[in-house]
């Protein structure tokens, strides 16, 4: 297949597609970088051993180090141009990030049957990639220190391993190595971790001051933001919906006549209704009215580029909310960022408004009450009515 003629095709098809004028610029400029690549090389005709070696190529001729923009870029036109090899036709459907695999074929077959097992289980991908991560980490150690198969683990190995952990991951291993043993059957490895407890860390949930919270809003009034992005970060910022619910959120879960929003959560799999209060329903409905792309897709929040598609993964709710986040001058100050950080706020304002616990975790989605008590936490002026008067104690003590 001629490599002129195929990048010609990709021009045409990026045009046919939608894409932005300058992102069809920024692949001309990758086209002349990977004719002159073949020229260098004396090839004519492209075949996808070749096109692996251009994507490879990512270390700038500038600066002679390795650039960023060039992986991405230079990978993702590979795979346009591999699609159209092996299909005929350019495939411009987003990719997720892959799934992390230990290299070791013995290690990376253990690795998958297990990955298996957890999707004969569990349904929700996070949970599957949860334990499916605590397994390649296990397998990892077993590499580092050449142990071959999980018969040849040892309760001194595994504890070791665990002593090797950092503290804040300890809680996560235990309860990975704990999945891990059942599945294998090893109740020695069980009942040799069976006594341990990893330190709970009690952290002050971050949120926002009211400065912080009037100045997003202050930026969603003035129209400097998308609608799009704006609708995803008041649903966030009102009714604390998880990252990974709000990009799946479909066109049939808004119930306009009822005012409410269905859908089943990600994580737990429970169903959960949500009030379509003013505040939401008036910025989904400019947002979907005004700025929406036509899509096939019935997905509420798609891309604002072509391809018109859903996002690939919620790390995109993150970038939203730093961007909001750093136009409106708010520092990170030690606390987290994205969708999560405006789920505990939405919490913690509902507990300073004197909101039932019970119904903040009904809007949660959590599966009890217990889980939500955290967030009282954050209510500083009750918290300061529940301390003990300090009146008519003696003062022997400090004679």
């Amino acid at each position: 297949m001629n490599i002129n003629r195929i990048c010609a095709l990709l021009i045409d098809a990026l045009h046919g597609a939608g894409y932005n004028e300058s992102t069809i610029f920024n692949y001309h400029g990758v086209i002349r970088r990977f004719k002159a690549f073949s020229i260098e090389k004396g090839v004519t005709a492209y075949t996808p051993s070749f096109g692996k070696k251009y994507a490879d190529d990512v270390v700038s001729v500038k600066t002679g180090k390795f650039s960023l923009n060039r992986f991405r870029i230079q990978g993702r036109f590979i795979r346009f141009l591999d699609s159209y090899f092996h299909n005929g036709s350019f495939d411009f459907s987003m990719s997720s990030r892959g799934r992390v695999s230990p290299k070791n074929q013995n290690h990376k077959g253990i690795y998958q049957e297990y990955c298996s097992f957890l999707r004969s289980v569990y349904s929700n991908e996070n949970t599957i990639h949860f334990y499916g991560y605590q397994m390649y980490c296990l397998l990892q150690y077993m590499e580092s220190i050449c142990v071959v198969d999980t018969t040849d683990l040892t309760s001194a190995i595994i504890i070791r391993y665990i002593q090797n952990t950092t503290l804040n991951r300890q809680r996560a291993t235990l309860c990975g190595l704990r999945k891990i043993f059942k599945y294998l059957e090893r109740e020695d490895l069980y009942a040799s971790i069976a006594g341990i407890h990893a330190q709970r860390i009690k952290r002050i949930i971050p949120v926002l001051t009211a400065d912080e919270q009037q100045s997003i809003r202050k930026l969603i009034d003035s129209r400097e933001i998308s609608l799009r992005d704006s609708a995803m970060v008041i649903m966030g910022l009102t009714i604390g919906i998880r990252a990974c619910d709000l990009i799946r959120l479909r066109l049939t879960d808004i119930d306009w006549t009822n005012e409410l929003i269905s859908f089943y959560q990600s994580k737990t799999g429970n169903m959960v209704c949500l009030p379509l209060t003013p505040t939401i329903g008036n910025a989904l409905a400019r947002y979907l009215a005004e700025e929406r792309p036509e899509t096939k897709h019935d997905i509420i929040f798609v891309r604002q580029i072509a391809p018109y598609e859903p996002f690939a993964d919620h790390s995109a709710c993150h970038a939203i909310v730093s961007n909001f986040f750093k136009k409106t001058g708010i520092h990170k100050d030690g606390r987290i960022y994205g969708m999560h950080m405006l789920r505990h706020n939405a919490a913690s304002t509902m507990v300073k408004n004197a909101v039932p616990i019970e119904t903040i975790a009904a809007i949660l989605g959590h599966s009890s009450p217990d889980t939500t008590d955290i967030y009282i936490t954050t209510d500083e002026q009750k918290l300061k009515e529940c301390v003990l008067p300090m009146f008519g104690i003696s003062t022997e003590v400090h004679s």
